[in-house]
């Protein structure tokens, strides 16, 4: 627990962001959070909320979503004056971009920055901009080692998606029955983005009997009018869900769908929430090649790398072969692998947000 008075800020809506645990879980419910309620829910969370209502979709136009940017930031900026916190922590780098100013003036060296994806480094004025906010932050977090190639050179702390599950549910998955797979079942699961890349995989797989192809999360039903218009008798769309169903809705699935694309910054160097589902629960992760995911999934083996340019019964050949090679009891010590290297990264974080906001220690 701390005694500081520490805010928050998001641009996006509180069940995005799994990883605002890691410092909630030390710091204790004391806290504020100023976010950009996009999907026009209610978040039943206990800390002092403050929601900026403007309902967008993630296909909304630019100038509408840069008009929802600038009203985020003004009314942020309005309560940072208002409540003077002790410390900022921006939950992304346009958190910080969009507060630039007043953390400048106020903040310096009293805001924390979270670095989450790839944005703009390649313009030369956000990134002067950025490595101004870097500089000047008490620490900068990273959620991925493969981000330190397009960022500035600094010290960073890297915060992995630990994930919550207990040992019960990880035993259930990893001892269910693999047997001889009459149908695989491959999974997208979470805030379903990249619809052009979607559509390729419905290509690739859809009315082959030997597959099952779900997109289950926010968005989904963006593809309905796609799968239509295919015929697609093997695709399933669910939208937005509970957390708490999430293990229900993962639990016959044989693989996790994590083929976004690459080519670009914004996905080659991240890790995915869908990384740890894949360790943790011991379920093998499809990647796109020459990315820092396929990197990591193929270094602890258990990812498989595949390239939707390429024939497309190879691909689906390809996948089940590798699914049949699996050596099950070796495929999750390879898993275990990636979990240790996590747990010790993590833990180098949890002692710098412990001593930065003086947490007394509490059990995780």
């Amino acid at each position: 627990m701390t005694n500081k008075k520490i805010c928050f800020v998001s641009l996006v809506n509180i069940y995005l962001l799994p990883y605002l645990k890691k410092y909630t879980t030390l710091i204790g419910d004391n806290y504020d959070i100023i976010y950009w309620n996009r999907h026009n829910i209610d978040e039943k969370i206990n800390q002092n909320r403050h929601p900026y209502e403007r309902t967008i979709s993630e296909n909304a136009s630019k100038l509408s979503k840069l008009f929802g940017y600038i009203g985020f930031s003004l009314f942020a900026r309005k309560i940072l004056k208002k409540n003077k916190y002790d410390y900022i922590v921006l939950l992304s780098t346009n958190s910080g971009m969009f507060l630039w100013a007043t953390l400048m003036r106020k903040y310096k060296r009293k805001f924390v920055l979270d670095i989450r994806d790839y944005t703009y480094e390649n313009n030369r004025l956000f990134y002067y901009l950025e490595k101004k906010l870097i500089h000047n932050s008490n620490f900068t977090v990273i959620s991925s080692e493969g981000f330190r190639t397009f960022l500035p050179v600094s010290d960073y702390f890297i915060a992995h998606n630990e994930l919550n599950i207990s040992k019960e549910v990880i035993l259930e998955f990893r001892s269910r029955e693999k047997g001889n797979v009459r149908q695989y079942i491959l999974t997208y699961i979470g805030l379903i983005r990249f619809h052009e890349q979607n559509k390729k995989i419905i290509d690739v797989f859809m009315n082959d009997s030997r597959f099952l192809i779900q997109f289950i999360g926010a968005d989904a039903l963006y593809l309905e009018e796609y799968v239509k218009s295919k015929k697609a008798t093997n695709i399933i769309l669910i939208d937005r869900f509970e957390p708490k169903e999430t293990f229900k809705l993962l639990k016959n699935t044989d693989f996790i769908l994590n083929l976004y694309g690459n080519k670009t910054p914004l996905l080659d160097y991240a890790l995915s929430n869908k990384l740890y589902y894949s360790a943790k629960l011991g379920i093998p992760i499809l990647v796109c090649p020459k990315t820092y995911m396929s990197e990591i999934s193929n270094k602890y083996k258990f990812g498989f790398d595949v390239d939707l340019t390429e024939q497309r019964e190879h691909i689906k050949n390809t996948i089940i072969s590798f699914y049949k090679d699996i050596i099950w009891e070796d495929f999750y010590q390879h898993c275990d692998s990636f979990l240790n290297l996590v747990q010790h990264e993590s833990e180098l974080l949890d002692n710098k947000i412990r001593d930065v906001f003086e947490c007394d220690n509490i059990d995780k």
